[in-house]
């Protein structure tokens, strides 16, 4: 009798392992370099490329950029950040926008893990808050979408620092959609952003499933009417 309760504790405790979530959602980063169109329509429409760089700086350091050059605005985005494995914890936030159809910004956000602050400057104004453990920054949340979606998961919740305050990002699985791109037809899984009634913004993300949830296209459209979209172009390795 002992022993079989022994062997029941002992698989027990090997299922916990095998199911806990470093094990399950455990996956590999590759470094990348993915071309978008993009467009941009405020009054008139405005053409222009945008690039998400991934790339691994040491053995547990990346950085996530994202890039958008046109004939009228530019916009320079980027994290640094630590991989565990399954979550991204940003170490520093970068973004910057120029332009003459644009109005310029740019914004710096330093996470301090140690003391659970992020210091914030923005247009030159700094100033610190306090953050939860699971805090993220607004690009590498679009990172952590598309590695959630290859776990599994279906609440896409997520505490992003933005502007000086953390606001909750969430979203719903919309479905499937199979789309045409320049890679070929893809079959991507349709993830809206949920808003209140009040807010009139939209923003919609589709990540290619049998591209290892790459995403493959974002529209954003704003209160305003602002509407901005990028599509796939290609994707192929990082190499330095």
């Amino acid at each position: 009798m002992r022993q079989f309760v022994l062997l029941a504790i002992k698989w027990i405790c090997l299922a916990l392992f095998l199911l806990s979530p470093t094990t399950l959602f455990a996956f590999e980063l590759k470094p990348s370099v993915a071309t978008y169109s993009a467009t941009f329509k405020s009054g008139i429409p405005i053409s222009g490329e945008a690039t998400h760089t991934l790339v691994q700086l040491s053995q547990n350091i990346w950085r996530y950029q994202f890039d958008v050059d046109s004939f009228f605005a530019e916009v320079n985005e980027s994290v640094y950040f630590q991989w565990d494995g399954s979550r991204i914890t940003p170490i520093t936030y970068h973004f910057k926008r120029s332009g003459w159809a644009v109005t310029n910004r740019r914004a710096t956000l330093e996470f301090n893990w140690k003391e659970h602050k992020v210091l914030n400057d923005v247009q030159g104004i700094p100033w610190s808050m306090v953050i939860p453990d699971n805090a993220i920054d607004k690009l590498g949340y679009q990172l952590q979408i598309k590695l959630d979606l290859m776990a599994g998961k279906r609440n896409l919740v997520y505490q992003v620092a933005d502007g000086g305050y953390i606001k909750e990002f969430a979203f719903e699985i919309l479905g499937e959609e199979t789309i045409k791109t320049k890679l070929g037809p893809l079959t991507a899984i349709v993830v809206k952003k949920i808003r209140s009634d009040e807010d009139k913004r939209d923003s919609t993300l589709w990540f290619a499933k049998d591209r290892e949830y790459l995403l493959v296209k974002l529209v954003q459209v704003e209160s305003d009417g602002e509407r901005y979209e990028i599509n796939i172009d290609s994707i192929a390795p990082y190499n330095k």
